[in-house]
């Protein structure tokens, strides 16, 4: 299958995206397993992401690590980037909010340096957490 992706400016993919992930929050929301696992200096943020579901990341203030360990999604950045992830692979994901479609039930890590444990200081550390609806907060 041939699929044309039109290049979006980056505010226009920014507002795009935003209007996308308020949207998915308004529909009932389904339970992804994350698991934190902790080594020296490294912080390990695990999920599992059942086939069909569409996902919207928080934003994240840094670039960093991601591993697919299983599965394939569609992933779109902010700045309208668009990548068909299959695992397994490995690759750096940019600083702030993603959406993805779920193609094939996903186990997926995001990794990072840091000695924090406490996982409420990581989530201050690691991403924004300004709400984007009501339900949020």
């Amino acid at each position: 299958m041939n699929t044309e992706v039109a290049q979006i400016p980056n505010g226009v993919a920014t507002e795009r995206l935003t209007a996308f992930a308020i949207e998915v929050l308004k529909q009932p929301q389904i339970d992804c397993p994350v698991t934190h696992h902790f080594g020296p200096s490294i912080y390990i943020r695990e999920v599992v992401m059942p086939a069909g579901a569409v996902v919207v990341g928080k934003r994240h203030k840094t670039e960093h690590i991601c591993n697919m360990i299983s599965g394939r999604m569609i992933m779109v950045n902010e700045d309208g980037d668009r990548m068909d992830v299959v695992a397994p692979c490995v690759f750096m994901a940019k600083k702030g909010r993603k959406s993805v479609f779920i193609i094939e039930t996903a186990r997926f890590q995001n990794i990072f340096s840091t000695d924090e444990t406490d996982i409420a200081k990581l989530e201050d550390m690691l991403v924004d957490n300004t709400p984007l609806l009501e339900k949020e907060k």
